[in-house]
């Protein structure tokens, strides 16, 4: 019984994986034209920086 169950999820996973590498090779193919090409990159130093500079203005108003 335990091997029925270790093959079923073998198989489930192998059936996915499968999907998600067709999926991709689709997407590669058919690109969508209204996509940005590179997604919106954060820059964790400016917000970073922009945190600072409000936990200054704010220490300011309330010395």
């Amino acid at each position: 019984m335990s091997l029925l169950v270790i093959a079923a999820l073998l198989y489930l996973g192998l059936a996915l994986g499968f999907i998600l590498v067709v999926d991709n090779l689709v997407g590669l193919v058919f690109r969508d034209p209204r996509a940005p090409v590179q997604p919106p990159f954060f820059n964790i130093g400016r917000a970073f920086a922009a945190s600072q500079k409000l936990n200054r203005k704010q220490a300011a108003r309330h010395p």
